[in-house]
């Protein structure tokens, strides 16, 4: 026995007679649960949650269709068919625009062609939910990317400098041999910028392996930029701080 809980097609109309014609059509044809509702106030949240097509009369006793369409659109997306009476074929076109994925002219033609409406307006919504979902890996893959781009150029940033200062004091010493003090100069700086270099890349690793790099947490690329930047600074401003007391307190043990 079928409820509401199931995956059903949702037909809302107040033609008792129209609304069993349309659910034996569709019970046919494709074997598909139907919930049927006469008016807007008959609808439950789970008729709409678990809709997999709604099939909507636009006059309804309590509402217009375009109105109840409009609830709709506020909880769900699911794909919404309008049936309309000769009448309102213009009014049907402008419901469109508000969020309708299909219409139909009531009429005994329009029985036969509901089942074959039903099976294209769902492949139309599952072919646009695939590529909503493909935007949405491009975009997380893209922000991955520009996430670890930052990473490395931080990273890159702070060995160039370590680097740099090393390869300077490496030149005075090459060009000054006999120079001891420069000589001593370049073994301490060799020293604590290897530790600074060991301390980025130790970060490095602490994110990757904390997960940090993951794309629900940096969609955003900027702030994701700014913010990996931010906890390496941070926690570089410590290592240098607590590197420098031990310094001072080698230097006073001497």
């Amino acid at each position: 026995m079928n409820t509401s809980n199931d995956k059903h097609i949702l037909i809302v109309e107040d033609d008792p007679n129209y609304a069993f014609l349309e659910k034996e059509q569709i019970s046919e044809e494709l074997n598909f649960p139907v919930v049927l509702r006469s008016k807007a106030a008959d609808i439950e949240p789970v008729d709409v949650d678990n809709a997999l097509v709604v099939i909507l009369d636009f006059n309804l006793p309590d509402t217009t269709g375009a109105e109840l369409l409009k609830k709709i659109r506020q909880q769900s997306d699911v794909p919404v068919i309008l049936l309309t009476g000769q009448n309102d074929v213009e009014i049907a076109v402008q419901v469109l625009k508000s969020g309708a994925n299909d219409f139909l002219v009531k009429s005994p033609q329009t029985l036969v062609l509901l089942p074959q409406v039903i099976k294209r307006t769902l492949n139309e919504y599952e072919l646009k939910q695939k590529e909503k979902e493909e935007k949405i890996l491009k975009e997380r893959q893209k922000a991955q990317l520009e996430t670890l781009r930052q990473i490395l150029t931080t990273l890159a940033h702070y060995i160039n400098n370590s680097t740099t200062t090393i390869y300077g004091y490496a030149q005075l010493s090459k060009n000054n041999p006999a120079n001891l003090k420069t000589i001593n100069k370049l073994i301490e700086i060799s020293i604590k910028e290897t530790k600074r270099i060991t301390f980025v890349l130790q970060e490095l690793e602490n994110l990757v392996n904390r997960f940090e790099l993951q794309t629900t947490s940096y969609l955003d690329v900027p702030n994701a930029m700014f913010d990996i930047e931010r906890k390496i600074n941070e926690k570089m401003k410590k290592f240098l701080t607590q590197q420098t007391k031990q310094e001072q307190t080698g230097d006073k043990e001497t």
